[in-house]
C-alpha cells in the first residue's frame, strides 16, 4: 500500500495535511487532518481517474459555506431539538448552531477539529479528544476514526468512542458527498435504498417522531430508482427542491448509488436504523469543486446513523454512552461496476 503526506493549506492559521493510501488496483484515498475531510476517493476506469466524492481543490472550498462537506460529523449526526435532552434525570444544554436546535454536534465537534494522524497498515488513523469545555456536550470523549482500503477498492469508515468523565451520547456519520459520474450533476444516478418509511420532520427540520409512508412517491427507492426523474418531482413539490430527508433503513446494506453511464456503483453497508440523504439543492455557483461551479444536485450526501433527535426520542434508538464505555459505529462503501 502506498502511502503520501502532502501539505493542503491553512484554516485559522494552522497547517493542515492530505493523507493518501493507494493499493494495488490505483484506488485511491485521501483524508485531511481538519475535520477527517475525506477528500478523495478515485479509481482508475478505463485508463481515466476518477474522484467519486465531491472535493474542493483547497480549504476555502470546504470551510466557506454551511455544507458540511466530507467531514466526519461527531459526537452526534443530526438535529436536537431545542439543543437539550435529558440524560438519566439530569437536562442536558448543547450548543445552538441552528436556530434553536443543536445540529451535527454543534459548531466545535469532529467537523471543527484538528486530529492527529498516522498510517497503520491500510488505514489513515485520526485521534483527537474532545472535551465537554470544547463542544458543550457532557463528558470528554476519546475518539480513534480509521478509513481502512482494501485491494478489493472496498472502503471501511471506523468510529470508536470513548467516554471519560460522565455519561454522554455517541452518534457519529460521515457527511460525504458522492457524484460517480463525470458529468456535473447526480442526474444520471440510480439511488437503491431498503427503506419503507421516512421521517416526518418540523418547521426547523427536526424530526418529530412520526414516519411517513414511502409508497406511491418520490421517495420510493426501494428498487433502483431513475435520482433525476425523482428530483424532477421534488423540485416541483417540496421547498428543498430536492432531497433532504431522513429515510428508516434496515442493514447491512442500506443504499446503493449507480451511475447509469459508467456503471459506477458504490453500495453503503451500515447496522444503525437512519439514513440521511442530501441531494445538494442549495449549493451555490461560487462552492468550486471537481464537478465545476456549485449548483443544485452537483452530488448527494448518504449519512448513515441512528435516526437524529434521539436523544429526545426513545423510540428512535439508544444512544447513549455510558463513562468509561466504548462504542463502534461502521460504514462500508463497496464499489463496484
Amino acid at each position: 500500500m502506498k502511502t503520501t503526506i502532502q501539505p493542503f493549506g491553512e484554516f485559522e492559521e494552522q497547517n493542515v495535511s492530505a493523507y493518501s493510501l493507494e493499493n494495488k488496483n490505483g484506488t485511491r484515498i485521501t483524508v485531511l487532518d481538519f475535520a477527517g475531510i475525506w477528500h478523495e476517493y478515485s479509481v482508475i476506469d478505463e485508463g481515466t481517474r476518477v474522484n467519486m466524492l465531491l472535493s474542493a481543490p483547497d480549504m476555502s472550498g470546504y470551510t466557506d459555506n454551511p455544507f458540511y462537506i466530507n467531514r466526519l460529523i461527531g459526537r452526534v449526526a443530526g438535529r436536537i431539538k431545542d439543543a437539550t435532552f435529558k440524560l438519566g434525570d439530569q437536562l442536558i444544554k448543547t450548543p445552538q448552531n441552528e436556530g434553536n436546535n443543536s445540529l451535527h454536534g454543534g459548531g466545535n465537534g469532529w467537523s471543527n477539529t484538528m486530529f492527529t494522524v498516522k498510517f497503520d497498515q491500510n488505514s489513515i488513523v485520526l485521534t483527537a479528544t474532545i472535551t465537554s469545555a470544547q463542544d458543550g456536550f457532557p463528558g470528554d470523549l476519546e475518539s480513534e476514526i480509521r478509513y481502512t482500503l482494501e485491494d478489493d477498492d472496498t472502503v471501511t469508515l471506523t468510529m470508536s468512542g470513548t467516554q471519560r468523565e460522565a455519561d454522554g451520547v455517541f452518534n457519529p456519520t460521515s457527511h460525504a458527498y458522492f457524484n460517480l459520474s463525470q458529468s456535473d450533476d447526480v442526474s444520471n444516478h440510480e439511488l437503491q435504498l431498503n427503506s419503507k418509511v421516512h421521517l416526518a420532520v418540523d418547521a426547523g427540520k427536526v424530526p418529530t417522531g412520526e414516519t411517513v409512508a414511502n409508497h406511491n412517491s418520490p421517495f420510493d427507492l426501494r428498487m433502483a430508482s431513475d435520482l433525476g426523474a425523482a428530483l424532477a418531482t421534488l423540485d416541483k413539490t417540496t421547498a428543498e427542491h430536492g432531497f433532504d430527508d431522513v429515510f428508516v433503513v434496515q442493514g447491512p446494506k442500506i443504499a446503493s448509488l449507480k451511475d447509469k453511464v459508467s456503471s459506477r456503483t458504490i453500495d453503503v453497508i451500515s447496522h444503525r436504523n437512519g439514513l440521511v440523504v442530501f441531494t445538494a439543492n442549495s449549493m451555490t455557483s461560487d462552492m468550486i469543486n471537481n464537478h465545476g461551479n456549485g449548483h443544485k444536485w452537483v452530488a448527494v450526501a448518504l449519512e448513515p446513523h441512528t435516526l437524529p433527535n434521539s436523544e429526545n426520542i426513545p423510540a428512535f434508538g439508544d444512544v447513549r454512552l455510558k463513562k468509561d464505555e466504548t462504542r463502534v459505529a461502521e460504514i462500508v462503501y463497496r464499489y463496484h461496476k
